[in-house]
């Protein structure tokens, strides 16, 4: 689905798009209270940065959703919950 980017301040944006995209991307059920209602992005400058917060999340108790990895739009991109 199409995703809206709205410029909010110097380094924020919010991106709106619909649930369905989210899950499917996650390979999360979109459901009344599913987490794939939700999402927040943390933007990093190279891919071993993405590896290095995905890691600090998993050992501070997050489940990994969807491991880092190429993603479809041409960047590197993980899920965690």
């Amino acid at each position: 689905g199409a995703v809206a980017f709205l410029d909010r301040a110097p380094g924020l944006k919010v991106a709106l798009g619909p649930g369905r995209s989210l899950a499917a991307d996650t390979g999360l059920r979109v459901g009344a209270s599913s987490p794939a209602s939700f999402s927040l992005a943390h933007n990093v400058a190279s891919r071993s940065e993405v590896d290095a917060v995905m890691a600090q999340a998993e050992r501070a108790g997050a489940r990994v959703v969807k491991p880092a990895q190429e993603a479809f739009w041409g960047g590197y991109a993980g899920y965690f919950q």
